[in-house]
């Protein structure tokens, strides 16, 4: 069957679409203003849905197969459930009711016949005995992330993201807290080392197995590191069956940021065409690091939301690709055996070089192996029998791809319940430009990013229980409301499709339920103080209501007049303000990054400095 992204070229042609809000403010000059010549295939929102219990944004990486290589456990964050599978007999053994809200994430597979999943939004992680069903549950953290066991101490190490990695003895004992950054997301275990990475500067911290941090993996770094997994030093000899000896270092997936064009009317701004898909001009785009090997952009694999190894091929699930047919989902890397692997280019250093790998055209990603299949594939495994597993949100099933990797052989369906959303399909899903509003927006929040626009530097902002009732939207409060902000940005600046009203309805009301984040566990009497010192000094007059904002413009003496933002969930945001210029919560108090007119804080001591930045750091 032809696909569209090997045969079509695509157009890249120029015209004269305003790419500066400021130069076309008015609605209806938006709705007529000229589109973006379709640089690949749009997505598809087939009948316009908008559920009454919205699904939580895609994280992915839900997908484990244990020890003896049949079983494999598959969570599912978008009906509160986790089921566990016979592959060989394509039977689900178990599913696997959690309570509402629990938000299944990562999987870890012990070798004592038990399961253990972080619960993303209620701090517990569920451990289930994968003979019987039966499921218990215990605190771990604010924000567990990721999860590994350690078979050697029968201990799961699981990383949480408001900054700690919490050592679980599962026979009893004293449990661990390592105190590290925000953000941490994946944990991985090595021979000798304990790797834990952080999600938006997409880099790894290195501990030994006491818990100690020694420093920070190899990796370069980029935005978004998506998933990190285990490595082979290198790539096989010729002719070898078994995986290779794994490296102390991880291989990641994770998003190559590249500022807009500067050029007003550029095609897309975003995201644009290209006569090859694997060069496709972006301002985001996946990413492969591996172990000794040149770094891979891959363009077409839109939310990069997985990584898996057998140790001689990589997968990656791009779930931003599930509402388009035309596009594959799953991309796999081949490792070249070492007797004819190409030396490494200077254009695309590995793990170490100086360089940042340009998205120019990448012969590996044209050389991957493409894998199409139906729903939404967010994660993916290999069993025992070396089969590719892909894991469907919408529709919740697990597929077996064909030993080439490119179609569904075989299908085990997990649930009929249907989890289809519009507004979620239009969030994450590339539009048409290589890229979607997750690719910014992740997990409904943001990048941690300060990219260079026409308008200036501009911050990525949250839309976790940040944006419900804060129209205008941008920081210059120029998108009047959300079919402003859907034309000017999805259907113009992402050279998306046209949107109706019907589905601009479904987006928005899938963004304002997005929940805020999980409230840090900070000290009481500091965060008392705090808010004693917030109300005094006239903070709460703008920063004010349900989303700690008026939805005002001001000029607080930081460069111009900007959107008051909201505070809620400020503490996992940094930087702060509209250029980033805070680097911390207490930075934002600095006379050289806080403006003049930013609030009465003359004459704070540090301390009530301190105080102030704790109390904000809770909201």
């Amino acid at each position: 069957m032809n696909r569209w992204w090997k045969v079509t070229p695509l157009l890249a042609v120029v015209v004269g679409v305003a790419c500066n809000t400021k130069g076309n403010e008015n609605l209806e000059e938006a709705r007529s203003a000229p589109i973006a010549p379709t640089p690949g295939p749009q997505p598809s929102f087939k009948t316009t849905t908008s559920l009454p219990s919205s699904p939580p944004a895609i994280s992915g990486g839900t997908l484990a197969v244990g020890g003896d290589g049949r079983t494999a456990v598959a969570a599912d964050p978008d009906r509160d459930r986790v089921y566990v599978v016979d592959v060989p007999s394509r039977a689900v053994k178990h599913s696997i009711k959690l309570a509402a809200g629990s938000e299944p994430g990562r999987v870890a597979i012990d070798t004592k016949g038990r399961a253990h999943v972080a619960l993303r939004s209620s701090g517990n992680v569920a451990t289930i005995d994968l003979a019987t069903g039966a499921v218990s549950e215990r605190r771990a953290c604010v924000a567990p992330r990721g999860i590994a066991y350690d078979a050697d101490a029968d201990t799961l190490h699981v990383a949480c993201a408001e900054g700690l990695l919490v050592s679980i003895p599962l026979a009893g004992g004293d449990v661990r807290r390592v105190g590290l950054d925000r953000d941490v997301r994946d944990v991985v275990l090595t021979k000798d080392k304990i790797l834990v990475s952080r999600f938006r500067a997409a880099d790894v911290l290195v501990l030994n197995r006491a818990g100690e941090l020694k420093g920070k993996s190899a990796t370069r770094g980029g935005n978004l590191g998506w998933r990190i997994a285990r490595a082979p030093v290198t790539a096989a000899e010729d002719g070898q069956t078994s995986p290779p000896s794994e490296s102390e270092e991880p291989a990641m997936i994770s998003q190559e940021p590249v500022d807009p064009s500067p050029t007003p009317g550029a095609v897309g701004y975003y995201g644009s065409g290209a006569s090859d898909a694997c060069a496709a001009p972006t301002i985001t785009a996946a990413r492969l690091d591996i172990p000794g090997e040149p770094s891979i952009v891959v363009p077409p694999a839109v939310l990069p939301v997985d990584l898996a190894t057998n140790g001689r091929e990589y997968a990656i699930v791009a779930a931003g690709n599930g509402h388009t047919s035309e596009l594959p989902q799953v991309f796999v890397h081949r490792l070249r055996p070492r007797a004819s692997a190409p030396p490494s280019s200077s254009s695309s250093s590995g793990f170490g070089g100086g360089g940042s790998f340009g998205l120019g055209a990448s012969a590996d990603c044209a050389q991957m192996a493409k894998g199409f299949l139906p729903g939404q594939a967010v994660a993916a495994a290999y069993d025992g029998e070396d089969q590719l597993l892909v894991q469907s949100r919408e529709p919740a099933v697990l597929y077996i791809m064909t030993p080439d990797r490119q179609r569904v052989w075989k299908e085990i369906p997990l649930d009929s319940e249907s989890r289809e959303d519009t507004g979620h399909a239009i969030f994450h899903s590339n539009s048409g430009g290589f890229l979607a509003c997750a690719s910014c927006h992740a997990e409904g929040g943001e990048d941690g990013r300060t990219w260079q626009f026409i308008e200036g530097p501009r911050r990525t902002p949250s839309m976790r229980g940040t944006i419900a009732n804060t129209a205008p939207f941008h920081w210059d409060g120029t998108m009047e409301d959300m079919r402003h902000l859907v034309d000017h940005v999805f259907s113009t600046r992402m050279s998306g499709p046209q949107v109706d009203d019907a589905q601009v309805d479904t987006l928005k009301t899938w963004l304002f339920k997005v929940p805020p984040p999980p409230r840090l566990e900070l000290d009481a009497p500091a965060v008392e103080r705090g808010q004693a010192l917030f109300t005094q000094h006239g903070c709460a007059t703008c920063h004010s209501g349900a989303a700690l904002t008026n939805n005002e413009t001001h000029d607080v003496g930081t460069g111009g007049a900007f959107q008051v933002p909201s505070l809620v969930g400020v503490a996992w945001r940094a930087p702060f303000i509209h250029n980033g210029c805070a680097k911390t919560m207490k930075d934002r108090f600095d006379g050289a990054c806080g403006g003049d007119k930013h609030g009465d804080i003359a004459g704070l001591s540090s301390a009530q400095i301190a105080d102030l930045s704790t109390y904000l750091e809770s909201l």
